[in-house]
């Protein structure tokens, strides 16, 4: 049997083309990376190298062992990981989302739901939760669709409504609704993990300056304290205490300020995260 360590010296020396470089970046000396390669040949029992005084290189064996050697330690590499992620997922839960919203509502039940979870968070594009999920770096994302995948099993959750907060002597503080294009041109407090939804103000309000804050903590005393207007939904409304009695929340009546969360999980998982699809 080839022990590993031949195949990553094997490899090394393919990349690096010398004894003295590879061994170098292998951390050994050079005679005991000669010393393994001889013992490589031996195990096979034909040459992999070509020996000249002041040279040695690869045959055409060789080259294609290297090329065997290498596919066998990306594999080993994605087993390791593999392993490692389906280790961490009988412990713990990650939930990944494209907005904060979701989140906010639904970590304290995954929590008490299944109490002897680790339970993490993640806000990140789509793209980059899909990728996660798929890898099982999440067990479960939330998008504002469902995917359509029969790999996977999308359940409806919520839906979250954008709200302008302004203080009440704003001029449009007794509008019962507004658009983003009559929003347009002020400056924002905004909090810096919106998720998507900093795609949708940005692009739906061009003339506007968003002064991001990493904390909404932050995002809550600049509220109140001055008259930037902020945004706000129906989700952090209910969950964050801001009540200060000066600000009111007007909604926006345009199509891309209300969306519908799906919990998205892989179909051969559900059973681990169903007590989480089904709330």
């Amino acid at each position: 049997m080839i022990e590993i360590y031949l195949l990553e010296q094997l490899d090394a020396f393919a990349k690096y083309g010398t004894l003295s470089e590879a061994a170098q970046v292998l951390h050994i000396t050079q005679p005991t990376l000669s010393r393994s390669m001889q013992k490589l040949e031996d195990l096979l029992g034909f040459p992999l190298f070509e020996r000249e005084k002041k040279r040695l290189y690869l045959n055409a064996t060789g080259k294609l062992a290297a090329e065997y050697a290498r596919r066998i330690l990306d594999e080993e590499a994605e087993m390791e990981q593999h392993l490692r992620n389906f280790h961490h997922n009988l412990h713990t839960l990650n939930i990944g989302s494209i907005a904060p919203g979701p989140l906010m509502d639904l970590l304290p039940k995954a929590a008490s739901l299944l109490p002897e979870m680790t339970i993490s968070s993640t806000v990140d594009t789509e793209e980059a939760l899909l990728k996660g999920l798929g890898k099982d770096d999440y067990g479960v994302i939330l998008l504002h669709h469902p995917v359509a995948d029969n790999e996977y099993v999308s359940s409806e959750y919520l839906s979250e409504q954008l709200y302008l907060s302004i203080g009440i002597i704003h001029p449009a503080s007794a509008l019962k609704q507004i658009t983003f294009k009559e929003a347009d041109g002020q400056s924002f407090i905004m909090y810096a993990q919106v998720g998507f939804w900093e795609d949708i103000v940005r692009n739906k309000m061009p003339h506007s300056h968003f002064l991001k804050q990493e904390s909404l903590e932050a995002v809550g005393e600049l509220a109140k304290y001055s008259e930037f207007p902020s945004f706000s939904t129906n989700i952090t409304q209910r969950l964050l205490d801001r009540s200060s009695g000066n600000r009111v929340n007007i909604p926006f009546s345009d199509e891309e300020a209300r969306v519908t969360y799906y919990m998205i999980c892989k179909k051969k998982n559900y059973r681990n995260w169903k007590k989480i699809l089904t709330i």
